[in-house]
């Protein structure tokens, strides 16, 4: 009976202890993704208008937050509405900015299924050949690739590519798409800010313009009105001459 219940208590402080150790893990989780939230939050409010710079910004720190290896992050090019295309804006691996230029259709790849999905994709089974088809990232063969869309209001701002010699585990994967939600309010945003800055730029360029054309039209309404005045004096010259050739000969018929 003394040895069962021994085995019992054994059996009890082995179980506690392993549930101290989860509730610990998922406290440290929680902890991990709040302190991520709270970081972002703050890297998405300094954001600027350039795309290229916040996104490159959003993808290193990404890359390093989760001990990822690589990461591309790509932007929904949609400026001519009839021919919409997924475009790298910044391209992040081994602590080191990589400059790489590259479109990818609707449809085309893993990037552009998710793009037309608008649901996150997960792969721990990649061929050897298969990042440098589909992701551009790098030549070597990840343990783990995960893409991610960045949603706002139900449209599809762009995507997030992580590759890592990990798996990514699956707090991680909700904390990315969590962030990947404000990432996409603010590259809205941004959008929106650019798209006004051009059309105020464009409207100063108008009204600049109008300014100048009107500024000509004033001067040749002068210049015309000078001409006329110098019309209307060669006039009244050439009146007045004629009256003093009629006089003369007036003076001349008389004598």
């Amino acid at each position: 009976v003394l040895g069962h219940s021994l085995v019992e208590m054994r059996n009890e402080l082995k179980k506690a202890a392993e549930e101290d150790k989860k509730r610990k893990e998922e406290d440290d989780q929680r902890n991990w993704a709040s302190q991520g939230l709270a970081k972002f939050s703050d890297i998405l409010r300094k954001s600027s208008n350039d795309l290229e710079e916040f996104s490159y910004e959003i993808i290193s720190e990404l890359v390093k937050y989760t001990s990822a290896n690589q990461g591309g992050m790509y932007i929904i090019n949609d400026t001519n509405k009839q021919e919409i295309f997924i475009e790298m804006k910044a391209c992040y691996a081994f602590d080191r900015r990589k400059y790489l230029e590259r479109q990818i259709q609707i449809g085309e790849g893993l990037v552009g299924r998710c793009y037309q999905e608008k649901e996150k994709i997960y792969l721990t089974e990649i061929p050897n050949d298969y990042i440098k088809i589909t992701s551009g990232l790098g030549d070597d063969n990840p343990r783990a690739l995960l893409i991610v869309p960045l949603i706002y209001n139900d449209v599809i701002y762009g995507l997030v590519e992580l590759a890592s010699f990990k798996e990514f585990p699956e707090y991680m994967i909700e904390f990315i798409e969590r962030v990947g939600e404000s990432i996409a309010a603010t590259i809205s945003s941004v959008k929106s800010n650019i798209q006004t800055t051009y059309l105020l730029e464009q409207s100063q360029q108008q009204a600049e313009e109008m300014s100048a054309q009107e500024e000509e039209m004033r001067q040749n309404m002068e210049e015309l009105r000078a001409t006329q005045e110098q019309s209307a004096r060669r006039e009244e010259e050439l009146h007045r001459e004629v009256e003093e050739l009629r006089k003369r000969l007036s003076e001349l018929t008389e004598k």
